[in-house]
C-alpha cells in the first residue's frame, strides 16, 4: 500500500501542499531544475514522525506543483556523516549536478559532496575526499552547516551557517572545483547578540542589481531577508525585513529554474503538541513555490508561482464591484477546507475588512485575516482557530508596504492545517491550524467604508502522488 493512503481520513493532512509520504519532514534541500524536471530534496526521518536519523528525501515534478515520491536520495552511511545527512544545496558543475550537504559526525558538521549516477538524480556516490572542508576556520563553533553556493566567473563562492559563540556568522569560501576551498573571511556577521547567535540555512543570490541574504537565525527562529551590496568578500545590508511573519515558516531555500525565475520553498513546522504529531504519523509540510525578487527600492517581493493555478478547480464564488454586505452574503454558501480565495479589496479611512477561514459556527472556531486600512497593517489571528489548547493560538501583526494605499490584493490558500496568506507583494504569513470541529465555512465581515473590486473562491485539487 502507498504509505500516503493511510492518511486519507486525517482532517489535518494537507492535500495540495507537499508533505512527505509519512513520518518527519523538515528543511527543503538541493532544489534544482534539471533536464526539465524539478527536484525537491528535503530533510527526512524515514523511521518515525519526529526529528532524528536525518536522510535526504526526494520528490520530482515536471510542473512544480504535482509531486511524485522518489527513493531516498542520501543516507548517513559513512563515518563522516554517520550522525546525519544535514541540509545543503545543489549546483551544476562541469555540466553535471552536484549535491552539497552537511555530514555530521558529532560534534563535527562539515561540507560534503555527492554526485548523481544518472540524470534521474535517484542514486548517488559520495566524494572520496569528503568532507571537503576539514574543519571550521576563524574560531567558528561546531555549528558549521547548511550551504548556499553561487558562481561568478571561474570561481564558486560558498557560504555556510555558523557563529563564533557570540555573533552569527556566514563564512565565505571560494573554489574552482568544489573540492579545494579557500577561506575568504566573514561575509557577514550579526551585531544582535541576543536574537542572532547562529545563521541557520543561509541563502544568497543576486536580484535587480543588488544581492539578497536570507537566513533563519537562532535563537530568533524566524526568517529574515537583507538586501544590499556584495563586493566579492563582504555583504553590506541596506534593508531587512521578515520573509514570512508566521512562526511556522522556517529554513526556506531558493533556486533559479530554467526560466530564470528565483523560486523559494520553505518548511512549515507543526504548531501543535509533538505527541499529536507522533500519533498522527507525520510532521511537516512545504509551502507553495514562491517567486522572489527585489523591487526597484530594494525590498523583497513574493508571488505564488503561476503553476499553482493548475491546481484550481471549480469556481465557488466570483463577484465584481460589490460592497462588504454582498461579499458576506456570497461567502455564506462556501464550504470547504481546500480553497483559494483571491480578493481585491478597497477601503477608506478607518475601515477594516476581514476574511475568516476554517470557521465552524457551532464551536466558534475560526482563523481571521484582517486588513486595517488606517493602521495599514495585516492581522492574522489564530486565537480562535482551535478549541484544542495544545495548538498555537498566536496573533501575527505586520505593517503593510508603504504603497498599499486604499487597495489591497489579498490571496489566501487554505489547505486543511496550513494557510498561506499573501497581502500585496511584500507581506506573507503562513499558519498551521487544527480545528476540532468540521470548520468548513468562510465568512467576510467589514467595518466602515469597504468595497470589493473582485472576489474569487475556487476549490483546490490534491498534488501529492
Amino acid at each position: 500500500m502507498n504509505p500516503r493512503q493511510q492518511f486519507a481520513n486525517d482532517p489535518h493532512r494537507p492535500q495540495y501542499h507537499f508533505t512527505a509520504p509519512q513520518y518527519w519532514l523538515n528543511d527543503p534541500n538541493g532544489l534544482i531544475h534539471w533536464q526539465g524536471v524539478y527536484h525537491l530534496f528535503y530533510q527526512y526521518n524515514p523511521h518515525a514522525a519526529y526529528w532524528g536519523a536525518m536522510h535526504w528525501g526526494h520528490a520530482t515534478s515536471t510542473d512544480l506543483v504535482h509531486w511524485h515520491d522518489a527513493p531516498l536520495a542520501l543516507a548517513p552511511d559513512m563515518p563522516y556523516d554517520r550522525d546525519g545527512v544535514f541540509s545543503g544545496c545543489a549546483v551544476v558543475h562541469d555540466g553535471r549536478p552536484v549535491m552539497v550537504y552537511t555530514g555530521v559526525n558529532n560534534p563535527h558538521q562539515l561540507p560534503c559532496l555527492a554526485y548523481p549516477e544518472d540524470d534521474t538524480l535517484t542514486t548517488f556516490r559520495k566524494e572520496v575526499a569528503n568532507p571537503v572542508i576539514a574543519s571550521a576556520p576563524d574560531q567558528l563553533v561546531h555549528d558549521f552547516r547548511d550551504h548556499s553556493i553561487w558562481r561568478e566567473g571561474e570561481w564558486w563562492y560558498h557560504i555556510l551557517g555558523s557563529g563564533d559563540g557570540v555573533h552569527a556568522v556566514a563564512p565565505l569560501f571560494r573554489s574552482q572545483d568544489l573540492i579545494n576551498w579557500e577561506y575568504l573571511g566573514r561575509m557577514i556577521e550579526s551585531d544582535d547578540h541576543v536574537n542572532e547567535q547562529l545563521y541557520e540555512c543561509p541563502d544568497f543570490f543576486a536580484s535587480n542589481g543588488q544581492h539578497v541574504f536570507i537566513t533563519s537565525p537562532l535563537p530568533m527562529r524566524r526568517v529574515i531577508w537583507m538586501s544590499g551590496h556584495f563586493d566579492g568578500r563582504t555583504f553590506t545590508p541596506a534593508q531587512r525585513n521578515m520573509v514570512d511573519i508566521g512562526a511556522s515558516f522556517y529554513a526556506p531555500q531558493s533556486f533559479t529554474d530554467a526560466h530564470g525565475r528565483r523560486i523559494m520553498i520553505g518548511w512549515c513546522q507543526e504548531q501543535r503538541h509533538d505527541a499529536s504529531c507522533r500519533s498522527a504519523g507525520w510532521q511537516g509540510v512545504m509551502t507553495l513555490p514562491r517567486i522572489v525578487a527585489l523591487d526597484a527600492t530594494g525590498a523583497l517581493t513574493f508571488r505564488v508561482a503561476p503553476e499553482v493555478q493548475r491546481l484550481e478547480g471549480r469556481t465557488m464564488v466570483h463577484l465584481h464591484e460589490c460592497d462588504g454586505a454582498a461579499a458576506h452574503h456570497a461567502l455564506r454558501h462556501v464550504a470547504g477546507d481546500t480553497l483559494v480565495i483571491k480578493a481585491t479589496l478597497q477601503a477608506h479611512g478607518d475601515a477594516e475588512a476581514s476574511i475568516s477561514v476554517r470557521h465552524d459556527p457551532s464551536t466558534g472556531e475560526e482563523t481571521r485575516i484582517s486588513w486595517d486600512r488606517q493602521r495599514n497593517e495585516l492581522r492574522c489571528d489564530m486565537r480562535l482557530s482551535s478549541l484544542n489548547q495544545n495548538t498555537s493560538h498566536d496573533c501575527y501583526v505586520a505593517p503593510l508596504h508603504v504603497h498599499t494605499g486604499d487597495e489591497l490584493q489579498l490571496d489566501i490558500y487554505v489547505d486543511r492545517s496550513i494557510i498561506e496568506i499573501y497581502a500585496g507583494e511584500h507581506t506573507v504569513c503562513s499558519l498551521r491550524v487544527y480545528p476540532l470541529g468540521s470548520a468548513q465555512h468562510t465568512t467576510f465581515t467589514a467595518r466602515g467604508e469597504v468595497g470589493v473590486r473582485e472576489l474569487v473562491v475556487r476549490a483546490m485539487q490534491g498534488s501529492n502522488q
